[in-house]
């Protein structure tokens, strides 16, 4: 059977159009048909060496001590429920926390080794890390002796079933 040159033409646009479609489509329904969620874990710091600093916020002090809200990263796009828990897992080490209320700095946490934070605490971006938000201070310290230069403080985090690991490694600046 021979077909015309104006239905072979028909045919043959078709085709290209039947095809065009087809791949904006699927470039357009692929993010949505194939989502893949984002893990939870830590994403910092997993190991950095990290500054021992001597904080003053407002009345309070640390020496040799990290704010880790300028260093811990989370992230997952889950949602397990409304806090976190932190575990500090390195003997002698602890952790206070420090905010902002508006008039000055308040010390909610004194030396604990293991501490529940609200999600709120951390701003949560488009691509699911989530950061301290500022004017929240989680500050890791030895309350007895100094530091080793170079130690290892470990700690995990755990959100609702999923638990993952942090680490860094402490440091004295220049003298």
């Amino acid at each position: 059977m021979k077909l015309s040159y104006e239905t072979e033409s028909r045919l043959k646009i078709l085709v290209i159009i039947l095809v065009v479609s087809s791949v904006v489509l699927y470039y357009l329904l692929s993010p949505i048909i194939f989502h893949k969620s984002v893990p939870y874990g830590v994403a910092a710091p997993k190991g950095q060496i990290i500054l021992l600093e001597n904080i003053t916020l407002g009345n309070h002090s640390w020496q040799n001590a990290v704010d880790m809200g300028e260093h811990l990263i989370l992230k997952g796009s889950e949602d397990y429920g409304n806090s976190v828990l932190l575990r500090i897992q390195t003997p002698g080490w602890c952790a206070d926390v420090a905010f902002w209320d508006g008039q000055r700095y308040v010390v909610s946490e004194r030396c604990v080794r293991e501490l529940a934070i609200p999600k709120y605490l951390f701003m949560i971006t488009s691509a699911f890390y989530w950061y301290v938000e500022s004017g929240y201070h989680l500050i890791f310290y030895k309350p007895e002796g100094k530091p080793e230069k170079y130690e290892l403080v470990n700690f995990t985090v755990t959100y609702g079933e999923k638990t993952d690991w942090g680490a860094f490694k402490v440091a004295y600046g220049k003298s």
